[in-house]
């Protein structure tokens, strides 16, 4: 009773732009409106545009290792910097916002997995930052979709460079055999990210997923970059 009074006297503010109408999870709805969400149709297994409903040709042709990939909006412009903040800058407040953009999407198919897990720092890099970013968020998320939180399926074995910026050849190279996975076997698990670039990270974590047993693999996004 009294946090309700409270929350009516005192009216929450927007994490942006400190605007008070209709705020979810701490942006308001002037704020939400300037995040872009991917067009449909989309490819219903790697989740990038195509021209047509279906599964795009690249899919077809060479089917990933997971099972299907999400991604809730286009990585650019309000949600870019909300992630650079999140991810660089301790902006840890954001954490519950971005879950529910990952939460919308999945919802529209009813992802229930039996356990939700996130793209895995390496420990020297965990150190360095704090906190695993994309961790948080999966906390969060599983709140809204269900499935039990597990921070030690996913284990990075060693250091690699940001796949921004290297060539293709470097990129696939670089990952290669970085990731193991364990205590899957026979379950349904989504795995979140903060962002989607390449892929590449999608796939070699679903590669170690699916070594280990793990039936269904949904790799999950707040933001995809797209060209």
């Amino acid at each position: 009773m009294a946090f309700s009074l409270l929350t009516t006297l005192l009216p929450e503010r927007c994490l942006i732009c400190s605007g008070r109408e209709r705020v979810t999870r701490g942006i308001c709805i002037r704020c939400r409106s300037l995040i872009r969400r991917l067009d449909a149709p989309l490819c219903e297994i790697c989740g990038r545009p195509v021209g047509t409903p279906g599964v795009c040709l690249q899919c077809l042709k060479n089917p990933p290792p997971f099972d299907r990939m999400v991604s809730a909006c286009v990585y650019e412009g309000l949600i870019q910097d909300i992630i650079h903040q999140f991810k660089y800058r301790r902006g840890t407040v954001f954490s519950k916002f971005l879950a529910g953009l990952v939460a919308e999407s999945l919802s529209a198919d009813s992802e229930s997995p039996d356990m939700v897990t996130a793209v895995p720092l390496h420990w020297s890099r965990l150190m360095q930052r704090g906190y695993n970013q994309s961790m948080l968020i999966a906390r969060e998320l599983s709140g809204y979709i269900g499935g039990v939180v597990r921070y030690d399926v996913l284990h990075k074995t060693r250091k690699t460079p940001s796949q921004v910026g290297l060539p293709k050849a470097d990129r696939e190279r670089n990952l290669e055999r970085a990731f193991t996975a364990k205590g899957v076997e026979g379950r349904s698990v989504v795995v979140v990210d903060d962002v989607i670039t390449t892929g590449r990270t999608a796939r070699e974590i679903s590669r170690a997923l699916k070594r280990a047993g793990a039936e269904r693999v949904v790799f999950a996004s707040v933001g995809r970059t797209v060209s």
